[in-house]
Formats: C-alpha cells, structure tokens, sequence
C-alpha cells in the first residue's frame, strides 16, 4: 500500500505534466504569431483546457500532503527557491490568459502578450530544475536537513533537464496548434514545421539526459531505460502523427515530460528524499501516513480521481477538436 501511494502521487505529477505541457508549449509559441486575430486564436486554443490540466496539480499536491505528510513539508523546505518560482510564473500565465481580454487597450494586451511567453517558459523549466534536484539527489545543510542549494541548480544535469522540459513542451505546443488551427492557416503551416525540427532535437537531448543521468546517479540502468521509453515516445510520436493520429501523437510525445517523475523513482528506489551524502535522507517508511489515514484515502480520493479521469476525458473530446474556419 505504501509503495501504491507513492507511485500514485507520482503518476498525478506525470499526469499534469503531461497535459500541461501543451499549455506551456503554446504559450512560448505566442510570439511566433504576428497577427491580433493570430494570437486571439492560439489563446483560445489551450484556455477551455488549461484549468482542467491544472486539477491534477491540485490532486497531486492533496495526496501528496495525504498520503505523504512529512515528505510535503521536507520537500517544500528543501525546494523553497524553486517551488516559488514556478509559483510565481504559474500565478503570472494563467493571469495572462485570463486578463488579456479584458482591456481593449493596445499595451494592455500587449504586457499580457510578454508576460505569457515568459511565465510558460519559466514554468517548464521551473519543473525541470525541480525534478532533476531530486533525481540527482540533494545536498544537505549544517542542520542535516535536505537542500537545493544554488550548485545543484546551476548543475549541467539540472540545466540539461530544464532544457529538456523546455523542448519537449514547445514540441507539444506546436504539435497541438498546428492540429487546433484550421486548414490552410499561415500558423498552422509553421508549427508543422517547428514539430519535425524539434523531434530529432529532443531525441539527442533525451540520450544526453540517459547518459548524463546515469553518471550523477546511483541507478545508472533504470535511468537510462526509462530515457531509451522517452525517445521511443517521441520517435513513435512522429511517426503517428504522419499518418493524421494526432491525439495518439500528443499522448506519445508526453513521455518526456512524464518521464522526469519517472525518473526519481528509477534512480531513488524507496528514499522518496534522495541526498547525495545520506544525510537527511527520508524513506518512504518513514515518510508514509499512518494506516487509519491510507484506508480512508483509498475510499474517499480514489472514486474522485477515477471521476477526474472521465472528466479530464470529457473535456479533451469537447474542446480539442479542429476548428473549421477561422472566427
């Protein structure tokens, strides 16, 4: 049951990163639209669904607080410069997508138009720098408590994440617009091309990642296995989408981001806070809810995350459908 939990909480991570990504990638890819209508269209296209991909950031942080009390406050504590970044930058785009329309004002618009580029950008990379901290491992301060301390965030394995996340969320982004946005459109033509130059640059930045995470780790072929999984993903991606799969496109070229969570599992084992001396460390024994609380998590979070799946379903066949004429 414990290790059910664990594995759950992380699934939801994956899950939102997943989704998300779309939103982060169309986001950065605003300004490679010129046009008022051009960026009135892109925004339309992730704003019915960015809320419902951010419910499962929500479930995540409450089972997370549920099933693993003590972990949440030691990872918030380790993590606290980064997680107030991504915060930030979270509060900041969907500020964005929000508030852009509620102005007519040309400059208005147009903070909103800057604003939203940059806060999806730091919002991949922010969840780039988090999970490849702890896929390395933390360091540990003078008290033995676990942190990231700025070597661990300037390290060439986290930057190499952050660029990886980067990447892998622009590929979803442009893979996304360019099926959202009606036949014959100037934009769509564009992200056609962005997605085929960004699969063979993801797929080396995955290798390097492999490599490199293999080096830095402990679990050298987990790591490395779930890597070869995420290019396999991309590569499949690429070839579905030839053939018109758009959706099975987007669900492959998520593994990624989802692989990032995958990751501190894979390279961690049970330690769910991994610190490079041992010090500080937490296992998941140590970290997990009592039995009372897991059996009471088991009948109340589990029917509502079985519904948010069918709604999350839901929403995706209502909204993400191809436009057939520009409005």
């Amino acid at each position: 049951m414990d290790v059910f939990y664990y594995a759950l909480v992380g699934l939801l991570l994956a899950g939102y990163l997943a989704l998300e990504s779309v939103d982060f990638g169309i986001g950065m890819l605003l300004p490679f639209a010129d046009t008022e209508l051009g960026r009135a269209r892109m925004r339309r296209t992730v704003v019915p669904l960015f809320l419902a991909n951010e419910v499962w950031l929500v479930a995540f942080g409450g089972l997370l607080f549920g099933a693993l009390p003590l972990l949440e406050g030691e990872l918030l504590y380790a993590l606290r410069l980064p997680f107030l970044v991504v915060l930030c930058a979270w509060f900041l785009r969907d500020a964005a997508l929000w508030f852009r329309t509620a102005h007519p004002g040309v400059g208005w618009r147009r903070t909103w138009d800057t604003v939203l580029p940059a806060a999806s950008l730091v919002l991949a990379a922010g969840w780039g720098t988090v999970l490849a901290t702890l896929i390395r491992g933390l360091s540990t301060n003078g008290g033995g408590h676990a942190v990231a301390d700025p070597a661990d965030l300037a390290h060439p394995f986290t930057l190499l994440c952050e660029v990886l996340a980067v990447a892998g969320c622009l590929r979803q982004g442009s893979l996304f617009a360019a099926h959202s946005l009606p036949e014959g459109n100037a934009l769509r033509v564009r992200f056609g091309r962005l997605t085929r130059v960004l699969t063979p640059i993801l797929l080396v930045l995955l290798v390097l990642t492999g490599g490199v995470g293999a080096v830095v780790t402990d679990a050298p072929v987990p790591v490395v296995l779930v890597a070869v999984l995420a290019a396999a993903g991309v590569y499949g991606s690429d070839r579905v989408q030839a053939t018109g799969r758009t959706g099975a496109a987007l669900l492959l070229g998520a593994a990624p981001l989802a692989a990032l969570p995958v990751m501190v599992g894979a390279a961690n084992g049970t330690t769910v806070l991994a610190t490079r001396s041992g010090e500080g460390s937490l296992e998941l024994s140590q970290a997990i809810a009592d039995s009372a609380s897991l059996a009471l998590l088991s009948v109340t979070v589990l029917p509502v995350l079985v519904a948010v799946v069918y709604g999350q379903l839901w929403i995706w066949r209502v909204f993400a459908r191809v436009p057939r004429r520009l409005t």
